[in-house]
């Protein structure tokens, strides 16, 4: 790769602990933000209820919150590059708490409903850029990998929170009042992230402009494994957040599971992740330094092959095999995560590392917007056997793909 890495002061990496600082902040801004928008999957059941509509209908919230990320996640990008993650971040995080305060207060129809999550998404849009880009500002090359998985691990880690904590409060107080708490958690970010996080003097080469996409994508075009990580990483995303839509809804439906029983499943899911994203990238890190490209796939397959297991256990299987199955599931099919991260951030021109995360995601969230609803649409016409198979297909095919290539060998790898 061509590891255009933002270059860092000297001084700055001979201050190990305050990294580590830096990193606990990263950390603690992604878990709210991953506590809010992926909470938006878990209170899918509670508004198809609530609501009275279909899962395909219940579904267009995930949809529309995507969807309005794909139009912001790239201007989201050039302003982290060009104004700095700080700010844009902890705006971002405050207007996020007021689109979770607006759904509160006022959504007592899906219309409504949808207007709110159309504005959540498009502000939680800066926050995994803005963090990647911390990342990337403050840690040299041999410490990334690690760095990114213990941030990456703070998505599942805030999606397990949500998963424990909101359906219960939505079973007991209705789900205005898990809104309510996704609203004081995404303040919390902001503060959290305005009031603690510094840039510093990290970037010698700051004052150097983002390009332009249609440079950006040539230049990172040049890269031997980004189009093909690129791929395996857009399958692999509708796979994981699709799954998230659905997996709580396809637990009570398919074993016949109260609300509450599939939602503590499916926290446990998240629970494992927590060390996938740490442990994986570590393994790669150490053992298969210029192999990365190369262990993405085989995350990525053993992750469909834990999916095929899952859609094909009976209904009167015993509850510890299901959870045994989502354990693995959780492991890979979040794991896969910081690999694909640092596989498109390293491939970055150095001024513009941001906006190729955001490129990336961009490309990313089109699926990932649609995938829940079109899930939601073939299990509600076809069965949920169908829209397994749609979901899993692309992984398989992307992931093998990638298989035989061996990813380029890196200067700066451990």
């Amino acid at each position: 790769m061509s590891q255009s890495d933002t270059q860092i002061d000297s001084r700055a990496l001979s201050a190990t602990p305050y990294i580590w600082n830096i990193l606990a902040i990263a950390v603690g801004t992604q878990a709210a933000g991953s506590i809010v928008s992926q909470g938006v999957y878990i209170l899918v059941p509670f508004w198809r209820e609530a609501f009275g509509i279909t899962l395909a209908s219940a579904s267009l919230a995930v949809t529309v919150m995507n969807g309005v990320q794909i139009a912001t996640m790239y201007s989201f990008g050039r302003a982290i590059d060009t104004y700095g993650e700080r700010k844009v971040v902890s705006l971002a995080m405050l207007g996020m708490a007021l689109a979770m305060t607006a759904a509160a207060a006022f959504a007592e129809n899906l219309i409504v409903l949808l207007i709110c999550m159309a504005f959540l998404g498009g502000t939680y849009a800066a926050v995994q850029p803005g963090g990647t880009r911390a990342i990337m500002r403050w840690f040299p090359p041999n410490r990334r990998g690690i760095a990114t998985g213990f941030r990456q691990a703070a998505v599942p880690f805030g999606t397990m929170i949500a998963a424990a904590v909101l359906p219960y409060f939505a079973v007991r107080y209705g789900w205005h009042m898990a809104a309510w708490i996704g609203a004081g958690v995404s303040l919390f970010g902001a503060l959290l992230f305005w009031g603690l996080y510094r840039e510093g003097n990290m970037v010698t080469a700051k004052a150097a402009a983002p390009l332009p996409l249609k440079t950006l994508i040539q230049t990172v075009g040049k890269e031997a494994n980004f189009w093909p990580v690129l791929r395996l990483g857009i399958a692999m995303s509708a796979f994981q957040f699709t799954f998230t839509a659905h997996v709580i809804s396809y637990l009570v439906d398919h074993f016949g599971l109260s609300i509450v029983v599939a939602a503590s499943l499916f926290a446990a899911t998240q629970f494992a992740g927590i060390p996938g994203r740490v442990l994986l990238p570590w393994l790669s890190d150490h053992y298969r330094p210029s192999r990365r490209a190369h262990s993405l796939a085989v995350i990525s397959l053993m992750a469909a092959g834990t999916a095929v297991i899952l859609a094909l256990l009976p209904t009167n299987v015993p509850l510890p095999v299901v959870l045994g199955v989502l354990v693995v599931l959780g492991l890979f099919g979040i794991g896969w995560f910081p690999l694909y991260l640092l596989e498109i951030a390293e491939a970055a021109p150095k001024s513009s590392i941001v906006s190729t995360v955001a490129f990336a995601s961009t490309i990313c969230l089109a699926v990932m917007a649609l995938g829940p609803y079109i899930f939601g649409l073939i299990a509600d016409n076809f069965g949920y056997e169908f829209a397994w198979a749609a979901l899993i297909l692309p992984v398989l095919i992307t992931g093998c793909q990638l298989l035989p290539r061996r990813a380029s060998l890196n200067s700066d790898s451990i």
